[in-house]
């Protein structure tokens, strides 16, 4: 008996099951929410920019007494998770953008084979770019580039590219999401 429980929890370790043994099952991240000052520049420049595509929108609907309504619009970008979009009317939240190392404030990273070239292509539309582009020479994520940049309304937001992969991968049997195999 003992060798047959050794045996299942190999092939359950083996096929990434480990990281599903407790809690929710998910097949993985369906959406990320943002909140944006205007629902239809934001739909403009994530389309301008990144090519995606608005595909569902509602409301907007009363959300007395946080605010008069909240508008929602989801778009997809590439083979990566959705991102929905909200925009709400006279709230009484704050109009402050959170710094990167506030408590939850967080940044969505767009994949590109060649990030100097997304930020030439930034920097012609007038977009502000945090620093210049860090290459990564070592440890886990060596072959990596990112930069970060800020849109429009100011969220901070991130270009990264490693199109000939990552240092870890070459050791590791669980695998990051990957735009060239983005279902492993």
């Amino acid at each position: 008996m003992k060798i047959i429980l050794a045996v299942w929890t190999a092939l359950v370790l083996s096929f990434g099951g480990a990281a599903q043994a407790a809690g929710i099952k998910s097949p993985g991240i369906d959406h990320v929410g943002v909140t944006v000052p205007s629902l239809e520049q934001a739909k403009a420049f994530f389309a301008s920019t990144f090519g995606c595509e608005a595909v569902t929108q509602i409301g907007p609907f009363d959300m007395k007494p946080h605010a008069e309504s909240v508008t929602l619009a989801m778009i997809r970008c590439g083979s990566g998770a959705n991102i929905e979009l909200f925009e709400y009317k006279n709230a009484n939240g704050s109009t402050v953008m959170p710094k990167m190392e506030d408590v939850g404030a967080a940044h969505i990273a767009f994949y590109t084979d060649d990030v100097q070239a997304g930020v030439a292509y930034l920097k012609s539309k007038g977009i502000t770019i945090l620093g210049e582009p860090m290459v990564m020479t070592s440890g886990d994520t060596a072959g990596e580039t990112w930069v970060h940049f800020l849109s429009p309304w100011g969220s901070e937001l991130e270009l990264v590219g490693y199109p000939k992969g990552k240092a870890y991968e070459k050791t590791s049997k669980r695998k990051l999401w990957n735009p060239k195999h983005p279902a492993n």
